[in-house]
C-alpha cells in the first residue's frame, strides 16, 4: 500500500485490515516521513525503507495507490513496468493523455488495473439500477447528481489540493467524478458536456463550485453539482416517465415516488465500500478476471472531467469522442 496520508489513512488502512482474509500486507510506503512515523504504530508490518524498496520486491503481486492526483500518472506507469497489478484511487488520473498512458503500461506489462469508483457499489445505488432495469419509474430521461463537503474549508497553501495543475476541476475533480461514473453505469456513456465553474469562498486556485450539464449518447440529459465548502451531501436522482428516485448516497437509502407521488421508502444495507473493492482487487489478482472498473471505466469519467473543465474555460459546449 502506498500513500497513507489523507484518505489513505483514514480509509485505506481499516479496509486492508478488514481484508486481512484475502490480502496480506507485505510492505508499505509513504513519501512523508512524517506520515510514516505517524502510521509506523498502526500497520501490522514495517514499512519499506524507500520507494525503490517497493518496486524491488519481487513477493510484492499488487500495489494499492492512494497517492495525490496529479502523480497517479509516473507512479502507476512504474508500477506497471515491474510487473505489479495495480489498484489506483479515482480518478484514474487527470488527464486522458495520462490514462492513456496508465492503461497501454498495465497492457504492456500484462498487469490488472482496478480503479477505485466506489459510489456505484453502494447497495442503494445497486439497488436503484435494478429498479430501473425493471421499469418502476418508465423511460429514464433525466438525472441529477450532487456531492458536496467542507474540505475546502481546511486547505492550506502547499497542499496539492490548492493548485488547479495539481487538481483540475477542483471539487469535480474530487468529487463529482464519482456522480460522473455512477451516471455511466446508471445510463451509458455522455457525449456532451456544458459547463460553468465559480469561486465564492477560499482564497486556493482552484474553483469551488462546478456545475455540468451532460447529454448522454442514450439521449436524457444529466446535471451534477458540487462545491467544496458546503456540508456533506451526496445524492443521486432518477427521473423517469413514470416516477423517479432519489438515492441518499451517505445513508445508503432510496425514496421512490410513484407517477401520482406516492412515496415508497426502501433502507438498503451499508457497505465498506472500500474494502468491498479491495476483496475484488484480491479476486481478480487470483483469478485473472476484470475488475468491475478498470481503465476504461476510469478514463470515461475523465474523459468528462476534462470536457467539463474545457467548456468552462472556453464557454463553448464540449463534445466527447471515443
Amino acid at each position: 500500500m502506498v500513500g497513507l496520508g489523507g484518505w489513505g489513512g483514514e480509509k485505506s488502512i481499516e479496509a486492508v485490515r478488514a481484508t486481512a482474509d484475502v490480502l496480506d500486507l507485505v510492505t508499505w510506503f509513504d513519501a512523508s516521513p512524517e506520515v510514516i512515523e505517524q502510521r509506523r504504530d498502526e500497520m501490522p508490518v514495517p514499512p519499506a525503507g524507500s520507494w525503490e524498496e517497493v518496486l524491488d520486491d519481487e513477493a510484492i503481486e499488487g500495489v494499492i495507490l492512494v497517492v495525490p492526483n496529479h502523480v497517479h500518472g509516473p507512479v502507476a506507469v512504474e508500477v506497471a513496468g515491474r510487473g505489479k497489478h495495480i489498484f489506483v484511487e479515482k480518478p484514474l488520473a487527470n488527464t486522458l493523455a495520462e490514462c492513456d498512458r496508465i492503461i497501454q503500461a498495465c497492457e504492456d506489462a500484462g498487469v490488472l488495473l482496478q480503479v477505485g469508483h466506489c459510489l456505484r457499489r453502494i447497495p442503494a445505488v445497486r439497488k436503484a439500477r435494478q429498479l430501473m432495469d425493471e421499469g418502476r419509474i418508465g423511460e429514464i430521461v433525466m438525472l441529477e447528481g450532487h456531492q458536496s463537503h467542507r474540505g475546502g474549508w481546511t486547505l492550506k497553501e502547499g497542499q496539492w489540493r490548492w493548485y488547479n495543475e495539481k487538481c483540475p476541476g477542483g471539487p469535480l475533480n474530487l468529487l463529482g467524478i464519482h456522480q460522473i461514473e455512477t451516471m455511466h453505469y446508471l445510463v451509458g456513456p455522455a457525449v456532451e458536456i456544458n459547463a460553468m465553474f465559480a469561486k465564492k469562498c477560499l482564497p486556493c486556485e482552484i474553483d469551488e463550485i462546478t456545475q455540468v450539464i451532460m447529454r448522454f449518447k442514450a439521449g436524457m440529459l444529466g446535471y451534477i453539482g458540487d462545491t467544496y465548502v458546503s456540508p456533506a451531501k451526496t445524492e443521486t436522482c432518477i427521473y423517469g416517465t413514470d416516477g423517479y428516485m432519489e438515492v441518499d448516497c451517505l445513508k445508503s437509502h432510496i425514496k421512490l415516488y410513484d407517477i401520482d407521488g406516492k412515496l415508497t421508502d426502501i433502507p438498503c444495507e451499508k457497505l465498506d465500500l472500500i474494502a468491498d473493492e479491495y476483496r475484488e482487487f484480491a479476486e481478480c489478482i487470483v483469478t485473472g478476471k476484470r475488475p468491475e472498473t478498470g481503465g476504461p471505466e476510469g478514463r470515461a469519467a475523465v474523459a468528462v472531467m476534462e470536457a467539463a473543465i474545457e467548456s468552462a474555460r472556453t464557454g463553448k459546449v464540449s463534445r466527447i469522442h471515443g
